[in-house]
């Protein structure tokens, strides 16, 4: 702490501040609150580095001394340029001196809170042990006093926090996973055990793939539950809650999302039986009793309308590793597109006013966790992934990645960025000091001979993958080669290149002598004679730089006389144990979605996999994304698929299966009709195999979706091209296919309407759920007549579907004369104003709707349009809690927990 006045200091010239009495021979109280402030504003971390944790402690201890709202309020008029977010760092250590700060990174960091918090993780076998006596989750009062079995032994239901200290001194393999999850009422979160047979039935899959031990953080059965009885437990409740974003920020662990409800029909069979009851806390006489589910108060808030369910999402965002974010149930198919990028704390609170929380109260808990985390980081992440971008969140991104001072690698796969959104984004990069790039299957309307060369001027690795930028882009990169001298790999493969840009980027490198590797794949260009011409002078050129980096490395390894192994930065936490999950897959049992993505397994390993499927009767989801398979792997699925009727959702994409993969895939799809949705983007599929594809579906009335390319049919999906798109016979054969999937897509919504309006003429139906059924317009207004007189249906599901302003309006004249419906989920559709306008008049005349959800429409972003979206919120609100007076419920203690 004695080289702090020295060091830290010398940049701030002009305003300089006098920190000597920070040595430890000075009493800290010659010190003024306002120099440490001052201190603060000036620091450059640029320059200086990180403070040290002591000095760090040090200044806030002075600054203690400022009432919070004070302190706030100086702390806000921190610079908005490069250095004042760097400053940021601290302000965890300032705003919450009392609460301790974990690292985020270290396992024993995170071990240190589960111990100081008393928090307990659950085993596995214990999940299953519940759900085989049909058995509801207890609270964590009477679970720490439960056992279950383990191989053959019988073990404490909890983890000991002795078993978390060996894991986190790596003499212990096991995942730790959090779940994050709705509570579906307030006093118990999982009263039917819905959520229980999903948790074990993506559990059981995940213990049975690795040779880890499986821990899970579920609140309930974790944290000290009300009533907490001793102050020992309050203690530890709130020391949990202080910190809960450990459990799903930290980089050692896992996030398992449930999302879904339990189904109206299960919830009001359950309540309508008088036999069935839920074990929960009962005040009056201080012990569990178990109560009819009819006495609960129940909470059927949507999950992605939740607070805290948000507020773990985005935690589990700032891990920048997609893998450890994993949504493990709903129907098969669902695919859900999580958010990736981090939030500014500002932005996110303005959020959570929208937000629903059992206890209002929980949202200031959340935005204080989220700033915390935000901070703490953000200004220490060195390398950051994201996926499936849309265009919006190429604006948070431009707006977060100046928060990100010590970022070195930035990897975006598959993203759609307008002319502003990538402008902005590569202003951004200009002021950055990135030393990887990488952006994949990108979609951006921007001028490429624009972009500044100083913006790669510090880069090592730059990758343009699938981005159909052209030659433009090449001119760009011939201009980086000849005054760049850090960069090692380029790859611009499937841009769209002719040969005049392979040749600029050739002659190029007559300047550049550290480029080793520079791959121009999938481009135009390199089949004509000047290309074929210019990639021999260009591999020339390569080798000669490759003999001399091999040179100098042998050199540079002489002198330091070690050998350095390469180190995933992403690298996932457990090891895959194959032949057990193939076993478990052989036996059957309940799990129904095999997935299995971006390991890079490789044919013989996924072969493995594929003929444990053959006779498996449970699963209905294979997903083997980004795992290396070739022809020789689609040849042998292809095989399965026709004995295995069972599967009806197959995700292939980012492998090489090419045209003779395809092919396979195409004769199997001849007989097979159980397969309604394929993914095979990324698989270098050719005009040849695309034309067998578009060939055999015409043959087949089952299949309704093929994804192939980036926008696929709907304009939500963000997938990617193949070379195929490049041929005109390639182009004509994706559009047979796109009809083909039409028709079969709207043969199976009209059946599914019209099925649908019969089941209503019974009044028994309560709730109608067709998310992602491709329903449109016409569909909806053949729905709506019978809507219009039934009296049964309280809760509607529209989610993902076609619907436009007609649909909307149809929907809304329903609710003019239906006063039984209260929910309706309208999210993900292609809702207009027009539509929006509709439905919020309608809400305006019935006080009985208590929630629509227009999240994710082509209108929401709009100001004008937006103010349209908080009116009916607004309305949905005062709605419910005009309800809330209605019903007369009184005052009870309320159940605190973590996700309400």
């Amino acid at each position: 702490m004695g080289s702090m006045g020295s060091c830290l200091c010398q940049p701030v010239e002009e305003d300089h501040v006098c920190f000597d009495a920070l040595e430890e021979d000075r009493p800290e109280e010659s010190v003024k609150v306002e120099d440490a402030l001052r201190f603060l504003k000036l620091f450059d971390p640029q320059k200086t580095g990180f403070l040290p944790r002591q000095t760090i402690a040090t200044i806030v201890q002075l600054c203690s001394r400022l009432s919070e709202e004070k302190l706030e309020e100086i702390l806000k008029g921190a610079p908005s340029n490069s250095r004042g977010f760097e400053y940021s760092y601290i302000v965890p250590f300032i705003l919450w001196p009392e609460v301790p700060i974990y690292d985020l990174e270290d396992p024993k960091s995170l071990a240190k809170y589960l111990l100081d918090a008393d928090v307990r993780l659950v085993r596995a076998p214990y999940f299953y042990k519940l759900l085989q006596s049909n058995r509801c989750m207890p609270r964590r009062q009477e679970a720490e006093h439960d056992s279950c079995e383990v191989n053959g032994e019988k073990v404490s239901a909890l983890v000991s926090h002795e078993e978390v200290a060996e894991w986190a001194l790596g003499r212990r393999d096991a995942l730790v996973c959090s779940v994050s999850h709705a509570w579906e009422s307030r006093e118990h979160p999982d009263p039917c055990n819905f959520q229980l047979q999903n948790l074990v039935d993506s559990v059981a899959l995940w213990d049975a793939a690795f040779v880890d031990d499986v821990w899970l953080f579920y609140d309930y059965v974790s944290l000290y539950q009300f009533q907490r009885d001793t102050a020992e437990q309050e203690a530890s409740f709130r020391r949990a809650m202080s910190n809960m974003h450990m459990m799903y920020a930290h980089q050692s662990t896992l996030t398992f999302r449930l999302e879904c409800l339990t189904p109206a029909d299960t919830w009001t069979a359950r309540k309508e039986d008088s036999t069935y009851k839920v074990p929960i806390y009962h005040l009056p006489s201080n012990s569990i009793a178990w109560v009819p589910l009819s006495e609960l108060m129940e909470n059927f808030a949507f999950y992605l309308d939740r607070g805290w369910c948000r507020a773990e999402i985005e935690w589990s965002a700032a891990r920048g590793i997609p893998a450890q974010n994993i949504a493990i149930d709903g129907e098969p198919g669902k695919e859900v597109t999580v958010k990736m990028v981090p939030t500014a704390p500002e932005v996110f609170g303005k959020r959570m006013t929208t937000s629903a929380f059992t206890h209002r109260n929980d949202a200031s808990t959340v935005v204080d966790l989220q700033r915390k985390i935000f901070h703490q980081k953000v200004t220490v992440r060195k390398h950051l992934k994201l996926e499936h971008l849309t265009q919006a969140d190429m604006v948070e991104l431009a707006a977060s990645l100046p928060y990100f001072p010590q970022l070195k690698v930035l990897d975006i796969y598959i993203f759609q960025a307008g002319e502003a959104e990538a402008k902005a984004f590569f202003e951004v990069l200009s002021s950055m000091k990135l030393e990887k790039l990488s952006l994949t299957y990108a979609r951006m309307a921007l001028d490429v001979g624009s972009l500044d060369v100083a913006t790669f001027a510090s880069m090592i690795e730059l990758s343009f993958e699938s981005c159909h930028m052209g030659n433009r882009l090449a001119e760009v990169i011939a201009e980086v080669l000849k005054t760049n001298r850090t960069l090692t790999r380029i790859n611009l493969k499937g841009n769209q290149i002719t040969d005049e840009g392979v040749k600029a980027v050739a002659d190029a490198m007559a300047y550049n002598t550290t480029v080793t590797d520079l791959d121009l794949r999938y481009n135009q260009g390199i089949d004509s004679d000047v290309g074929k011409q210019a990639i021999r002078l260009l591999e020339e050129r390569l080798e000669g730089n490759r003999a001399a980096a091999e040179a100098a490395e042998a050199k540079r390894s002489r002198i330091r006389g070690d050998h350095r192994a390469d180190g995933r930065a992403d690298k996932f936490p457990g090891r895959l144990r194959i032949q057990a999950l193939a076993d478990k897959l052989t036996h059957g049992g309940t799990l129904s979605k095999l997935s299995v993505f971006n390991a890079n397994l490789g044919d013989a390993v996924i072969q493995v996999l594929i003929e444990a499927l053959q006779h498996n009767r449970s699963v209905t989801d294979v997903n083997l994304t980004k795992n290396n398979i070739t022809y020789i792997g689609a040849k042998a699925l292809a095989q399965m698929l026709t004995v295995n009727l069972n599967i009806t959702h197959v995700y292939l994409g980012g492998n090489q299966i090419g045209d003779a993969g395809t092919e396979a895939l195409a004769q199997m799809l001849k007989q097979n009709r159980s397969i309604t949705n394929i993914n095979l983007h990324a698989n270098q599929i050719g005009s040849d195999g695309i034309q067998v594809l578009a060939e055999a579906l015409q043959e087949n009335d089952a299949i309704l979706e093929i994804s192939l390319r980036e926008i696929e049919y709907h304009p939500r999906r963000l997938l990617s091209p193949n070379p195929f798109e490049e041929t005109d016979e390639g182009r004509q054969a994706l559009d047979r296919i796109k009809k083909r999937c039409e028709a079969n897509r709207e043969a199976r919504a009209t059946a599914d309407i019209k099925k649908l309006v019969e089941e209503l003429k019974t009044g028994a139906k309560t709730e109608i759920n067709l998310r992602n059924h491709f329903i449109g317009d016409a569909h909806v207004q053949a729905l709506s007549k019978a809507l219009k007189i039934n009296k049964s249906v309280t809760r509607i599901n529209l989610e993902q579907n076609l619907i436009q302003d007609a649909g909307a309006q149809a929907l809304s004249e329903v609710l003019r004369h239906n006063r039984c419906i209260t929910h309706i989920n309208l999210s993900c559709n292609e809702i207009g104003l027009v539509g929006a306008k509709a439905l919020a008049d309608s809400v305006q005349q019935n006080d009985a709707i208590l929630d629509i959800n227009l999240e994710v429409n082509p209108w929401r972003h709009h100001d004008v349009k937006g103010q349209v979206l908080e009116g009916i919120k607004e309305q949905c609100k005062a709605n419910r809690a005009a309800a809330e007076a209605r019903a007369k419920v009184p005052d009870e203690p309320a159940t605190e927990h973590v996700s309400p």
